[in-house]
């Protein structure tokens, strides 16, 4: 049975106003050696998450390792993003959030994959607490 993973075109976070307000307005987790920052949407468009990976050029000088640590953060937030869509979906929630890559090293894709697990579940647990 096929699942429905997907990270597509329309869910990436590219609205510099929207990025510039979650990270002025935003709340933050943290699972070293990724932090998220999340907030709600202010113009809803349907679509229930949009998200974005940022990693640091001082702490990764090289943008081949760079551009690694997206793509693993990428396919590990698709692969495993179904729970968290799904409670969105239920609660009618839209956010945005941006995964933030905060080592010095660069990590091996199953550490990547383990916290944005723990980073999800979380957020899931937060919007339970806090009533969306």
């Amino acid at each position: 049975m096929k699942s429905n993973n997907k990270y597509s075109k329309n869910e990436k976070l590219k609205s510099k106003k929207a990025i510039d307000l979650l990270f002025s307005k935003g709340k933050s987790i943290n699972a070293f050696p990724i932090r998220a920052i999340y907030v709600s949407k202010t113009e809803f468009d349907g679509i229930s998450i949009n998200m974005g990976v940022t990693v640091s050029k001082k702490n990764i000088k090289l943008a081949v390792n760079r551009n690694l640590i997206k793509r693993r953060v990428r396919e590990a937030y698709r692969l495993n993003n179904h729970e968290f869509k799904k409670h969105l979906i239920n609660t009618h929630s839209e956010l945005n959030l941006m995964f933030i890559y905060t080592s010095k090293q660069i990590s091996s894709y199953k550490e990547i994959e383990d916290k944005i697990k723990v980073l999800l579940t979380r957020l899931i647990e937060l919007s339970e607490v806090v009533g969306k």
